[in-house]
């Protein structure tokens, strides 16, 4: 399928003094310990180091523990077993329309899947979806116009934090003129960031498997999709120009592992027998390379923390939740 709607795009390549800035962000980032709260109430930024890779190495298995049972987590099927008392908003995925919007809409769409992936895992908190134009506008200086590179969109979220839809509304798509009445709220939704450096596919397939999700820019993106030859949905047909989205989720299928991209561009890809969301598709290694050949350009990408995913308790949800595989699954 080629879907031939208007592509928006918006992720801008990172300027010497935005590259300057993140560069020593990453060189000040500290090692994971037993919180993603530093003792100064602000959230930290941690380095993908030994004691990241433990976390890695934990959660994997954690990760496959749950697959072994049969639970699901991709975040669509978790969204949809989520019981509604522990639902805030019923809004997962984000179109940003004709706004230059991706690299925000890009990083809500991986924290609500790792907002999501926290519950399964026993967080003791609610679902609600986040708002992508009100740290947007923000970060533009109070404008719409123009888009952002990573560092930028990774900073915004560290320092300042996200607006909740079941608060701000869901109008994703018009200027946040009231963004001031919700400062204090968003800063209860900081986030702490792992930025992604070196072998970056290798890094979003471990991130993914281990159930984290990565926000990137590009200098390509996908224009359609089609079934490959293990009867997945893939992205193919590349496009060019600035563009932001997220990776995660993780299959193997038949010895080919593949991560899901999600994308911000409505239902553009369609859908499958296999029920994944069709503003996004699977990509295998191949696919994720052609995208993380001009990633650098944009700024380094970088996952969300929202929740402490060394604390978290999943025998204490296990019995509650477990969100399916979809039916005509291929494994």
């Amino acid at each position: 399928m080629v879907d031939r709607t208007k592509r928006v795009l918006g992720c801008e390549p990172i300027s010497a003094s935005n590259r300057l800035r993140q560069a020593a962000r990453i060189a000040g980032a500290v090692s994971f310990t037993t919180r993603v709260w530093r003792e100064d109430g602000e959230p930290g930024t941690f380095a993908w180091d030994g004691a990241f890779e433990d976390v890695l190495t934990r959660r994997t298995k954690l990760c496959d523990r749950y697959r072994d049972a049969g639970i699901c987590l991709f975040p669509w099927r978790i969204f949809d077993a989520l019981p509604k008392e522990r639902k805030l908003t019923d809004r997962l995925y984000w179109n940003q329309g004709s706004i230059p919007s991706c690299s925000m809409h890009g990083a809500m769409h991986s924290a609500e899947a790792s907002i999501l992936t926290d519950l399964v895992f026993g967080a003791p908190r609610r679902y609600d979806a986040l708002n992508p134009i009100y740290p947007f506008y923000i970060a533009r200086g109070e404008n719409l116009a123009g888009g952002l590179d990573l560092a930028e969109t990774a900073e915004q979220l560290n320092r300042f934090g996200a607006y909740p839809a079941s608060e701000v509304g869901e109008n994703n798509t018009s200027a946040p003129r009231d963004w001031r009445r919700f400062k204090d709220l968003a800063l209860s939704r900081q986030a702490a960031v792992v930025y992604l450096e070196g072998d970056l596919v290798a890094k979003i397939f471990r991130a993914a498997r281990a159930g984290f999700h990565v926000t990137f820019g590009s200098g390509v993106y996908y224009n359609a999709a089609r079934t490959d030859e293990n009867g997945v949905k893939t992205l193919y047909s590349i496009g060019y120009g600035g563009h932001a989205q997220s990776l995660g989720s993780w299959r193997v299928v038949r010895g080919t592992e593949y991560v899901f991209l999600t994308n911000s561009w409505g239902d553009a890809y369609g859908s499958s027998d296999e029920g994944e969301p069709a503003c996004g598709g699977w990509l295998d290694r191949d696919g994720v390379s052609a995208l993380a050949r001009s990633m650098a350009n944009y700024g380094a990408p970088f996952i969300a923390l929202y929740e402490n995913p060394a604390a978290t308790r999943p025998e204490s949800i296990l019995d509650n939740l477990k969100p399916a595989f979809p039916p005509n699954w291929k494994e």
